[in-house]
Formats: structure tokens, sequence, C-alpha cells
């Protein structure tokens, strides 16, 4: 009797020692994963806010003549392909295989049409534009 109560004891230890070390590993990946998709939006709104500016820029100088731009853009945002689509003065940007992303409105000019849809995976869009619309492209 001696020997199995030490025996359980040490069961014991071994099941709440893995029980701790369970409950964390849970804590810290629930922890990464909502800090990777607070990154993931921030990063939509930068791509968001390039976009904006690289179209302002295109539908400027569209203005004067027919105008290209080429943007380079990253691969991936937190380890994940998007799309850039602009359609009807609003920019989307969205993750390439879940539902998530952002809508913003292209608020800077109310005459300008735009549309086109870009993928992450060239590296790069281009923006073409004449004197009442902007298109991208890839």
């Amino acid at each position: 009797m001696k020997g199995q109560h030490k025996a359980i004891n040490e069961l014991l230890l071994f099941g709440i020692g893995a029980l701790i070390t369970l409950s964390l590993a849970g804590t810290v990946a629930s922890f990464v994963t909502s800090l990777q998709k607070q990154a993931q939006t921030e990063q939509y709104y930068i791509m968001s806010n390039l976009v904006s500016m690289a179209t302002t820029k295109a539908y400027l100088c569209g203005k004067s003549a027919d105008c290209s731009i080429t943007v380079e853009i990253p691969k991936k945002l937190s380890d994940a392909r998007y799309t850039i689509s602009l359609s009807k003065n609003y920019i989307n940007v969205r993750n390439f295989r879940s539902d998530g992303g952002i809508t913003r409105k292209l608020s800077n000019f109310e005459d300008i049409l735009t549309n086109g849809l870009a993928t992450s995976s060239a590296g790069y869009f281009v923006l073409h534009s004449t004197e009442d619309s902007v298109i991208i492209s890839r």
C-alpha cells in the first residue's frame, strides 16, 4: 500500500501540470490569434490608404492626359493573400480565402468612376486613368 500512494501522487501531479500547461498554451494561442486579426485589419487600412492616394494621383494625372501608375504592393498581409477592388467610389481590401477585410469610401472625388480588381500575388497593380474614370488592373 505504501508504494501505491506514491504512484497515485505522482500521477496527480503530472495531470495537474499537464492541465496547467494546456490552459496556458490555449490562452497564449487565443491572444496571438486576436493580435494577428487586429494587425491584419490595420494592414488592410494602410493598404486602402495607399490605394486611395494612388487613385487620387491617377485621377489628377488623368485630367490632363491618359495616365497609368504602377504601384508595388506586398504579396501577403499577415501571411495571407488579399484582393484590392475599386467599385463605385469604394475601395475593398479583402482576404483572398476568408471573408475578412474592409470597405472604405473614396471620399476625395464624387464624380470619379472607379472599377477593377487586382490580387496581391502579382506584387503590384496598375491604375489607368482617363478624364473621368480610374481602372485598377494587375
